[in-house]
């Protein structure tokens, strides 16, 4: 029953509040989150269940309007929709009555429990004054910022004052913790993160915890075994500790410090040097982070602005400007440092071994430090900063068979989370006899045929991405030098539909600008003389060569081995193909231990040949020229003049290896007995007149015979 004295009217919108969180339109179990919930919907059959609500007006002289749909079952809103209307002569004596009706479908399946779902129902006047807008008052716990778009976490942050603190729950331990709206237009927390002062009883999981979704769950008895009296130097084991006390200027409570392997919640715990990657998971409640560090980190962004610029300013108490950061001090044993230093980690790593972090003390020189250091066993304070979602849609077009998002496969169709600000790697893997052509967004990038590798900054709005490929007719087995152009053009492999860019080189010769990757799918095809640069008499079965993909070496000279590689590399902008000992490169014609003639055949497509070597041969020609006379100039990309060779890496009596640091070539020329010669480059050097023992696994660049 609504009762407005607006002469213009009102609406009523209504928004899912399931489990007090904003926009959660689907009912959730009493006893374990959101484990078999209930999704909003219309079903009357099946095994889905699901729950929905309608409206109906109360007959009477100021009976309201009902918006269309909503006079049967509809689905909840996710977001504030207008579901009711009366545009003017308000009474505000007798005023206006609509009535709300729900109702659920069970299926048999669903698991027995008592479902909770809410529907929260805002009356704004007048009728044409639009949706209400989502504030800082409308959250209750910190982890319902997950659920939140991008779109809505700027409207929140817009509806917070600066130098003002609201108060949030976090659901883990029900503590509650002041959050502000700094001068970097972020939401961070305005005390140290407390989780473990208390035992905890229930499991961190990504609905509560920053977690990836394929992280471990952390049981709320591993946590709780987290909890210590003194620190042990610790990077392999999770560690933390609640410290006593208050901060004299910021006024703000001590929390808990944490060694890294607790930090990112178990998720970096490698010992001294055996980490090079950021924390993507942390102890941060569920919408929160690790702030990022180094020189272009958040914690710089702040220490940049003249609110922050002085270790006083940064830790001076909210209401007058600053950003509470405290001198909670750290531990390596005993805690210590409390009330002179400040630590706080970020996500960003330093080297093997350490993190970047946040450091302020107080000395003399009094300082701080917003790109400092620290090695992961030190146990510091952790102050979460609010994520930044992006949705990105992934749509597959004609010919493509696989989407990678940071090696992560995401379906065709699939909307993924990403955040703001950060940058991913997105590689399309097209069908084979297809080669990449573009993406819905991005035009001109077609270096790679076999895994086309995009970088991709995920923007303060949602985006779509359609990948696209178009397949390719030219066989590579019938190339020749006037259909190889000085300008890239494509080319099929009969044997298995892999499509190979080609061209002409400044020495004359048409090359393949990308490694060989036969043997990365298992061949239907046998190879003989008519698809493989072999002898007119030599056939090699389909399952003789399948049976040669190993995915770990044994220095073999005499049977053959290939072990293919994922990857692409960064200069060259080359997928890193397949590895092969000689004994398979050559085809398996070249598989004893002492051998001194050249290759006549090799794994080449029939008109094509592994190249020559030594001071004569064609890789050494490609060198005298100036065009490719450095290792930069033979990595650079083919759209820049280059010659694409990648640091692939090896193999010998292991998986492949040193990808990104090395790469070999084999050519068809003997050295010593048990030697090839090769073309080899790192980051920096080049030498084409290399050799390398026969039994290592190499890669294999082609020529046009």
């Amino acid at each position: 029953n609504v009762i407005c004295n607006d002469p213009e009217g009102f609406s009523i919108y209504a928004v899912g509040y399931s489990g007090d969180e904003y926009g959660n339109t689907t009912m959730v179990p009493t006893n374990n989150g959101i484990t078999n919930a209930i999704a909003t919907g219309t079903a009357t059959s099946g095994d889905v269940s699901n729950w929905a609500m309608k409206l109906a007006s109360v007959n009477g002289d100021y009976a309201p309007t009902l918006e269309t749909g909503f006079n049967d079952y509809h689905v909840i809103p996710d977001t504030y929709t207008k579901v009711v209307e009366f545009p003017s002569n308000t009474d505000a004596s007798s005023g206006s009555s609509f009535k709300s009706t729900y109702a659920t479908y069970i299926s048999t399946s669903q698991a027995a429990d008592t479902y909770v779902g809410k529907v929260k129902f805002t009356v704004v006047h007048p009728a044409t004054a639009g949706a209400p807008q989502l504030t800082i008052d409308d959250i209750n716990y910190m982890q319902e910022f997950k659920n939140l778009t991008a779109a809505q976490r700027v409207v929140v942050l817009n509806s917070m004052e600066y130098n003002t603190t609201y108060s949030l729950i976090d659901d883990r331990d029900n503590k509650t913790y002041q959050i502000a709206r700094l001068k970097d237009e972020n939401i961070w927390m305005a005390q140290d993160l407390d989780l473990g002062r208390t035992t905890l009883t229930q499991d961190l999981t990504s609905a509560n915890t920053n977690l990836d979704a394929d992280a471990d769950i952390v049981t709320a008895s591993t946590f709780n075994s987290w909890i210590k009296s003194s620190g042990s130097y610790s990077y392999t084991s999770a560690e933390l500790i609640p410290v006593t006390g208050t901060d004299s200027t910021s006024n703000t409570p001590y929390g808990t410090l944490y060694n890294y392997c607790a930090a990112s919640a178990g998720t970096i715990c490698a010992d001294h040097a055996g980490n090079y990657d950021d924390a993507t998971s942390d102890l941060c409640p569920a919408g929160w982070r690790l702030p990022t560090g180094n020189t272009t980190g958040e914690f710089q962004d702040l220490y940049n602005l003249a609110n922050y610029n002085t270790f006083a300013k940064m830790r001076a108490p909210i209401a007058d400007g600053g950003a509470a950061f405290t001198f909670a001090g750290r531990f390596s044993t005993a805690p210590s440092d409390q009330g002179s230093r400040g630590y706080y980690w970020s996500s960003t790593m330093a080297h093997g071994g350490g993190m970047y972090d946040l450091y302020m003390y107080s000395s003399t020189n009094s300082s701080i430090k917003p790109a400092n250091y620290d090695y992961r066993y030190f146990g510091n304070a952790v102050r979460c900063v609010v994520k930044k979602p992006h949705f990105l849609t992934v749509s597959y077009g004609t010919g493509v068979s696989n989407v990678q998002i940071n090696d992560a496969t995401v379906a065709d169709g699939e909307t993924i989370e990403l955040e703001e600000g950060f940058s991913y790697s997105i590689a399309m893997t097209p069908s084979p006899g297809y080669r990449v052509t573009s993406w819905s967004e991005e035009s001109g990038i077609a270096n790679s045929t076999y895994s086309q590798t995009i970088k991709y900054t995920a923007r303060d709005s949602d985006s779509t991405f359609t990948a696209n490929a178009s397949y390719v007719s030219a066989e590579i087995q019938n190339a020749s030098l006037n259909d190889c152009n000085t300008t890239a053009s494509y080319a099929r492999d009969n044997r298995d539909g892999h499509v190979y860019i080609i061209q002409r080189l400044a020495d004359g010769k048409c090359w393949m600008m990308e490694n060989l990757d036969l043997g990365r799918t298992a061949l239907t095809t046998n190879l003989t003389s008519q698809n493989t640069n072999l002898d007119a008499n030599t056939t090699i079965y389909a399952s003789s060569f399948n049976s040669w993909k190993k995915t770990k070496g044994s220095k073999a000279y005499t049977f053959a081995e290939l072990m293919p590689v994922t990857g692409s590399d960064s200069t060259s902008e080359t997928a890193y193909g397949t590895l092969y000992n000689y004994c398979a490169a050559s085809a398996r014609t070249i598989c004893t231990e002492s051998n001194s003639k050249a290759a006549t055949s090799d794994l080449c497509p029939a008109g094509w040949r592994l190249p020559t070597g030594g001071d004569s041969g064609e890789f050494q020609a490609l060198h005298n020229l100036t065009k490719y006379n450095t290792c930069d100039k033979m990595r650079a990309p083919i759209t820049r003049g280059g010659a694409a060779f990648a640091l692939a890496g090896q193999f010998y009596d292991s998986g492949p290896m040193i990808q990104g640091s090395s790469g070999s070539y084999w050519t068809s020329t003997m050295r010593y007995s048990k030697d090839a010669y090769q073309l080899y480059l790192n980051e920096s050097a080049l030498n084409p007149s290399y050799s390398n023992t026969r039994y290592y696994g190499g890669s294999v660049r082609c020529v046009l015979k």
